[in-house]
């Protein structure tokens, strides 16, 4: 293939933060990536729902990748009526790039829960996985995700420029440790998150007042 592969980075997004950005850096520079789209998800159908509004999620991506050509926010699930299916996502990027390689990148312990997906096996027919692998987390593959990754697996970023879909290619990023959850329990509590996420997506936080109880906004007051 002669297109540079585009990455494709899914989440709730509530909030997004330096891991997520981080991470989406790390993969647009290793895997030589055209560029890395962050998808927020409007209904996950495999959790609760995001505390922070579609309009406030999709902002704050956008006002984080403001200055960043290599990371862009990619709204259409928060566009879509139902649930937010990644068989469904992926299938209008390829319809939409039909001869560009697509690259879902996910952690080893989504890609665990991968056979419990809507339609998961269609995944392939459209993208690539990146498996993303980090150091002291322990999650044993087994039954049909360990099976996906013997048939797919690559050692070469490479294989995945030259095919539009169908590998799976595992990366070990360095260490950085941030997550949505911990963000929200400092918020909650009255501390402060700074440094964690970008101070543009911080400051709407605390004017919005998202995630914070009454009484720690009360306090910050």
């Amino acid at each position: 293939m002669s297109t540079a592969p585009v990455g494709v980075l899914g989440g709730t997004f509530d909030p997004v933060h330096n891991g997520h950005l981080r991470l989406a850096m790390e993969m647009a520079v290793a895997l030589e990536l055209a560029h890395v789209r962050l998808v927020p998800c409007a209904r996950p159908p495999h959790r609760g729902a995001p505390t922070a509004s579609p309009g406030q999620r999709s902002k704050w991506i956008r006002v984080a990748v403001s200055d960043e050509p290599r990371l862009r926010l990619d709204d259409r699930e928060l566009l879509r009526d139902g649930p937010s299916y990644t068989v469904d996502t992926l299938a209008s990027m390829r319809a939409e790039m039909p001869d560009t390689p697509l690259c879902l990148i996910m952690g080893r312990d989504v890609f665990a829960k991968l056979p419990q997906w809507h339609e998961w096996e269609r995944i392939f027919d459209s993208a690539h996985i990146v498996l993303i692998d980090r150091p002291g987390i322990d999650c044993e593959l087994d039954g049909a995700a360990a099976e996906a990754l013997t048939q797919r697996q690559t050692d070469s970023h490479e294989a995945l420029h030259r095919t539009l879909c169908g590998h799976i290619y595992t990366y070990m990023p360095p260490p950085l440790v941030i997550s949505a959850s911990y963000i929200r329990e400092l918020l909650q509590r009255g501390e402060s998150p700074r440094y964690l996420l970008p101070t543009a997506v911080l400051d709407d936080i605390m004017d919005a007042g998202v995630y914070q109880s009454q009484s720690a906004t009360a306090a910050s007051q």
